[in-house]
C-alpha cells in the first residue's frame, strides 16, 4: 500500500468524525459548546468509527512533542509543542495531526485569533516534517467576522492574517503585525492555502485546512 492510499484512509476517517462532531453542534447536543468540548468529542467519534471498523488505531490528546534540532515552534517560539488530537490508523500506523480552534462572537479577541490560526498552521508544517505524515487546521466560529468578507474591513495593520471566504495564502509570503505592540512575530508558511468555509445556514461555520507532502 502506497503512502498516498493509507494518508487517505486517515483522511478519510478524520473527515467521517468531525462530520459527526458537526451534526452534534448544529443539533445542540454538546450544550455550552467550547473548543475542548468539540477536541474530545471529535477523539471519541474517531475512536469509535475505527473500533467499529476494526482497524488498527491508537490516539492521545494533547500529545507533547519536541523538535529534535533545538528550534523552535512558529507559535510560542519554544522547543516543545502539543498536539491537540494525535491519531495513528492503519497497519503502516499512518500518523494524523488535528489542530482544532472555536471562536465565539461572544469571546471575541481580535485580532490575536487569527494570528494564532496561521500559527497553528505553520506548527502543523513542522509536525509534518518531523512527527505525523498529515495533519489537518479545523476552525469552527459563530462570528461572520472570520468568514464573510461582507462583514466588515479587517484593520489594516492585521490583513495579512484573513482567513475569509476565498480568501488564497501563497506559500512564502511573510504575514506581518503591522502595529505599534505586534502580538507574535512575522510568519511565513511552506504551502499554499484556500480558504473555504462550510455548514453555510447554520449557527456554526467551519473550516478545514489539510497540510500534507
Amino acid at each position: 500500500m502506497t503512502a498516498s492510499v493509507t494518508i487517505e484512509a486517515a483522511e478519510d476517517l478524520f473527515l467521517r468524525a468531525l462530520q459527526e462532531v458537526i451534526g452534534q453542534v448544529n443539533r445542540g447536543e454538546l450544550g455550552e459548546t467550547n473548543e475542548a468540548t468539540v477536541q474530545h468529542h471529535l477523539a471519541l467519534c474517531l475512536h469509535l468509527l475505527a473500533r467499529r471498523e476494526n482497524l488498527p488505531f491508537s490516539i492521545i490528546m494533547e500529545r507533547r512533542i519536541q523538535r529534535a534540532n533545538g528550534d523552535v515552534f512558529p507559535k510560542k517560539q519554544r522547543n516543545t509543542a502539543e498536539i491537540d488530537v494525535f491519531f495513528t490508523v492503519g497497519q503502516d500506523q499512518t500518523r494524523c495531526a488535528i489542530e482544532l480552534k472555536l471562536f465565539k462572537r461572544i469571546n471575541h479577541r481580535e485580532p490575536n485569533n487569527r494570528y494564532d490560526s496561521y500559527a497553528d498552521l505553520a506548527n502543523l508544517e513542522i509536525y509534518l516534517e518531523e512527527h505525523c505524515d498529515v495533519g489537518f487546521f479545523v476552525l469552527l466560529t459563530d462570528h461572520p467576522h472570520y468568514y464573510d468578507p461582507d462583514f466588515g474591513d479587517q484593520r489594516p495593520g492585521t490583513a495579512d492574517f484573513s482567513l475569509r471566504e476565498g480568501h488564497i495564502y501563497q506559500a512564502q509570503r511573510e504575514l506581518t503585525y503591522r502595529t505599534n505592540r505586534p502580538y507574535g512575530p512575522p510568519l511565513t508558511l511552506r504551502h499554499n492555502y484556500t480558504f473555504q468555509w462550510q455548514n453555510d445556514g447554520n449557527d456554526w461555520r467551519f473550516l478545514i485546512l489539510k497540510v500534507s507532502p
